[in-house]
């Protein structure tokens, strides 16, 4: 058996940036993860994820803001760049365009509200039907990076990662703490933090309650600039649906739709592109994304765990921490994430 302070479940991008947080702090960490090192079947893959301050939910502007220094002191602590501000752009129905302005004004954030000709102008690869929002402190996360970045940083600072280790079963053992079993081998420490997405109800199995998390496959498309060296910022696009997108290096500018999968089972999921999606995404393209090419050079998969209103899930049962429901858009608050649990975990 092998004694730690913290166990934690999952090595994604949560997983990883709390036990950079945790170990940093002086705590013996030991992270648990069921697939291989940087896998493609959760939530975290991919080269790159939007970073925003804008949106329509006070409560997570506050944590995008706090995560802002705290993405740059990962990259000062590994000596990588993970995020680069290109700014980020709202548009599209007004209510919407409202409550984000609402949610940036009760956090004291700064931003502009430009006219649809004003816009293009600046993004000429763009268009717009009506005002647009611009926050300049948004931009483009280095996905991959990020979780090397995290990964390496911590394991700097004495942390233990295991991979292809999945938990067969957790047991708070009254005076010990709590100990998860792997194949391999028993790991006890005072507290266990779940943070394994889409799976994280098997690994709980009624130790505690499970987060009420409902679990979809959506994709993402990539589609190369008409031209080299247009400016394009992180956007988001409110309508039925919502359309997000950024630029991705090298690999053009990611464009998808947030939440329209198809609820699956993580561990059934047949990764398969929905051609509906696609034609979709291409029509949007071709609508508002005029310095585009009109064809999608690369398309992948990607599960979401979404909790109800899109709030993430993060509660204390005793010896065990649950952090679920990041809703497809948990991965720019990995850092302010990673600091609540935390606190949560090192409470007496």
């Amino acid at each position: 058996m092998r004694r730690c302070d913290v166990i934690v479940v999952g090595a994604g991008v949560v997983g990883t940036a709390l036990a950079w947080e945790l170990s940093r702090r002086g705590r013996h960490v030991v992270t648990l993860e069921r697939f291989e090192y940087l896998h493609t079947r959760g939530s975290s893959h991919g080269a790159t994820r939007g970073f925003r301050l804008a949106d329509r939910d006070a409560a997570l502007v506050a944590s995008a803001r706090r995560s802002l220094p705290l993405w740059r002191e990962l990259e000062d602590d590994s000596g990588v760049q993970v995020l680069t501000q290109t700014g980020s752009v709202d548009h599209g129905d007004g209510d919407e365009l409202r409550a984000v302005a609402a949610a940036l004004d009760t956090e004291g954030v700064a931003y502009d509200v430009l006219t649809a000709e004003a816009a293009h102008e600046r993004w000429p690869g763009m268009r717009f039907a009506g005002p647009v929002l611009y926050q300049p402190d948004g931009g483009r996360l280095l996905a991959e990076e990020a979780l090397k970045a995290y990964t390496t940083a911590a394991a700097a600072h004495g942390a233990e990662v295991y991979y292809q280790q999945p938990v067969l079963s957790i047991e708070e053992v009254e005076g010990e703490g709590v100990v998860a079993i792997t194949d391999f081998d028993e790991y006890i420490g005072r507290v266990v933090v779940v943070a394994a997405g889409a799976w994280a109800p098997a690994v709980l199995d009624e130790v505690a309650p499970a987060p009420p998390i409902t679990v979809t496959q959506e994709q993402v498309f990539h589609f190369l600039p008409r031209t080299d060296g247009m400016e394009w910022p992180c956007f988001a696009h409110y309508g039925e649906p919502i359309v997000y997108g950024l630029e991705t290096p090298e690999e053009g500018v990611k464009v998808a739709e947030h939440r329209t999968g198809a609820v699956v089972d993580p561990d059934q999921r047949n990764s398969e592109i929905d051609p509906a999606g696609e034609e979709r995404v291409v029509r949007y393209v071709e609508q508002w994304l005029p310095g585009l090419e009109t064809w999608a050079t690369t398309a992948t998969t990607c599960l979401y765990a979404t909790a109800p209103e899109e709030r993430f899930s993060i509660k204390r049962h005793g010896s065990i921490v649950v952090a679920a429901g990041f809703s497809g858009h948990g991965f720019k608050h990995a850092p302010a994430v990673a600091r609540t649990l935390a606190e949560l975990a090192l409470t007496p």
